[in-house]
């Protein structure tokens, strides 16, 4: 299975899907799991099914954390190079150290006077001060830091797979729990085959349209996956 690509926690998506299990459908998700599930049950179960359902649109849907990311990052570059400029930290080809004492001084009078027009004409109510090449510096270092700190939560928000299938199962393993039904994903050594719960997952992703296609061995494994990650919170 092609593994998910990190995406924004927010998308737009029309047409959400719901999901409705016939009598037939509930029959053979019972075989599966070798047990009877009451009224109770199987409403929570296809209450969390249409849940995942929605949430696997809006994983499709939802633009990819790169295009983010790299708008942080123009963003922080403009700042920093229009920081760069205003401290005239690039002005020459030269270095201030290299620059002569009459340089030193013009370069100071270009600032001063270049200031002194930008403040003759710039006009925004935001900043009642009027323009302070000193504040506005400071506005440019807090954007940067401000960019930084944005794509540290970026980084640290990537996904450790496909989120919404994660809480699907999470979310299963909670109602068969609550109803005191087992919940274990193995497969059984002595038989060869996949416990019950597994045997529930595998039934009840046969009967919705995003389908994980996983070996018996591979989904128990990725069952295990999602449970650990519940636990972990």
């Amino acid at each position: 299975m092609a593994k998910p690509r990190p995406t924004l926690p927010i998308a737009h998506a029309d047409d959400l899907p719901t999901s409705a299990f016939t009598d037939e459908e509930w029959q053979a998700i019972e075989r599966a799991y070798a047990r009877q599930l009451n009224a109770d049950v199987r409403q929570q179960i296809t209450t969390v099914t249409t849940q995942y359902l929605k949430d696997c649109v809006f994983e499709r849907t939802a633009a990819p954390k790169a295009m983010a990311r790299e708008r942080l990052q123009r963003i922080r570059r403009g700042a920093d190079d229009l920081e760069k400029v205003m401290l005239d930290s690039e002005p020459f080809s030269t270095s201030a150290d290299e620059l002569s004492r009459e340089q030193q001084e013009q370069q100071q009078s270009v600032r001063s006077y270049t200031d002194h027009l930008i403040r003759r004409h710039f006009n925004d109510p935001r900043l009642a001060a009027g323009w302070r090449g000193d504040d506005f510096q400071g506005v440019l270092r807090s954007l940067i830091v401000a960019c930084d700190c944005a794509l540290n939560d970026l980084n640290a928000a990537e996904g450790s797979g496909d989120q919404a299938w994660d809480w699907w199962i999470q979310a299963l393993t909670q109602i068969v729990q609550g109803h005191d039904l087992p919940y274990g994903a193995r497969i059984v050594e002595t038989s060869g085959k996949p416990s019950s719960f597994v045997a529930l997952v595998r039934a009840l992703q046969q009967h919705v349209p995003d389908k994980h296609m996983f070996s018996d061995e591979a989904l128990a494994k990725a069952i295990q996956r999602a449970q650990a990650r519940a636990r972990d919170k």
